[in-house]
């Protein structure tokens, strides 16, 4: 059967639903299809409040089921976009003047299997995990990311004993300095978790328990494993059209793929970003690129113009960062690391290119982010 809408949202993410959300809000004629089984929610909670009971699975929703009017196809993927056509896995097919691709990413997958084997991106994961933590004493996290070591807080506060394994030899090694790296690791010790750096997993060996096998020969058992490694964008739906990908969906600073009427958000769109191509996997990106496809995807000629930060809790820490946190020449710290209230200036060229806060106030917050965005001296 074939279907006609003006609009085509393709993924039910933060970036799709806030690009759905402006459409419809605009009385415009808009359909969003979604491989999820769940209407669209707010992903942040799934390894914190959410993962320790602290809230109901109802309050993660952005909206009721009823309030999409209908405009929701859930369970179903689109496989190829052709001559505006949306071919579905389900044999459907929905014409469309304007398409957005907010397909986000996926886990990135080891090789590693087993029942007690999980990974953390949908709600269905967030309940399995918790399944599992419900009836467990032990757990092994293996990458110490951001969702890893927020996965390692709110299981240590449910009283389960927590190893981290991470490949590289300080945690965080992307996002901040070996100094502030190890901090932070001397924080979440102190609080109960264990580190294993320098250290892979090779294997599995699941009976009642499971066994894990790291890189160096040591033998682990524990309740379950989360491997938490990152994710690759989805770009399928795109290279089975045609469209551009590298690291993503390739688009300019319109969002406008290669492919006319097509265009990408979120997780899964390459942008120029201050001459560097980047994907931007923050929560306020995906909400800020959804809207500003669905202004130009309705007539606007927006560029990009946006300064993307991400923001955690875990244990105690309100942690929030943004620009670049490498390739600087010096940095500024402000506050006091020993006090759990500090901030780290990233400089170059002796201008302002990144920072990292750690529970400061909200106006320094907003100081430091016009500092980055505008490339603020830093004077000696």
């Amino acid at each position: 059967m074939r279907t006609f809408h003006k609009y085509l949202i393709i993924g039910s993410g933060v970036s799709g639903y806030h690009a759905f959300e402006k459409l419809h809000e605009s009385n415009q004629d808009v359909v969003m299809i979604t491989n999820d089984k769940e209407i669209p929610y707010d992903r942040p909670p799934l390894s914190k409040e959410y993962m320790r009971g602290e809230i109901d699975r109802s309050s993660l929703f952005f909206k009721p089921y009823e309030a999409y009017g209908g405009k929701v196809i859930l369970g179903v993927m689109v496989e190829r976009l052709q001559n505006s056509i949306a071919f579905l896995n389900n044999g459907d097919e929905i014409e469309f003047e304007k398409a957005l691709i907010a397909t986000g990413g996926s886990p990135r997958k080891l090789d590693l299997k087993g029942e007690k084997v999980r990974y953390l991106r949908t709600l269905e994961d967030a309940d399995n995990i918790k399944r599992l933590a419900s009836t467990a004493k032990t757990a092994l996290i293996v990458g110490a990311g951001f969702i890893g070591m927020e996965v390692a807080s709110s299981l240590t506060k449910l009283g389960i004993k927590v190893d981290v394994v991470e490949v590289k030899p300080y945690i965080w090694s992307t996002f901040v300095d070996e100094r502030v790296s190890r901090y932070f690791q001397g924080y979440f010790e102190k609080r109960g978790v264990n580190f294993i750096l320098n250290e892979s997993v090779k294997g599995v060996e699941e009976r009642e328990k499971i066994r894990v096998y790291l890189s160096d020969g040591r033998e682990l058992v524990k309740d379950f494993v989360l491997i938490a490694t990152g994710i690759a964008p989805n770009v399928e739906v795109a290279e089975k059209s045609g469209i551009a990908t590298r690291n993503g969906i390739l688009v300019n600073e319109r969002l406008e793929t290669n492919q006319t009427n097509v265009y990408a958000s979120g997780d899964v769109a390459n942008i120029e970003v201050k001459g560097k191509r980047r994907r931007i996997e923050h929560w306020n990106n995906a909400m800020y690129t959804g809207e500003l496809a669905a202004r130009n995807m309705m007539g606007s000629e927006e560029n990009y113009d946006f300064l993307s930060t991400v923001w955690s809790d875990i244990f105690d820490l309100h942690i929030e960062s943004a620009g670049e946190t490498s390739g600087y020449d010096e940095y500024v710290v402000k506050g006091d690391m020993s006090k759990d209230s500090f901030s780290v200036i990233y400089v170059k060229d002796k201008a302002a290119i990144g920072y990292v806060a750690v529970n400061r106030p909200e106006e320094e917050l907003d100081r430091l982010n016009s500092m980055v965005k505008d490339g603020a001296s830093i004077k000696d």
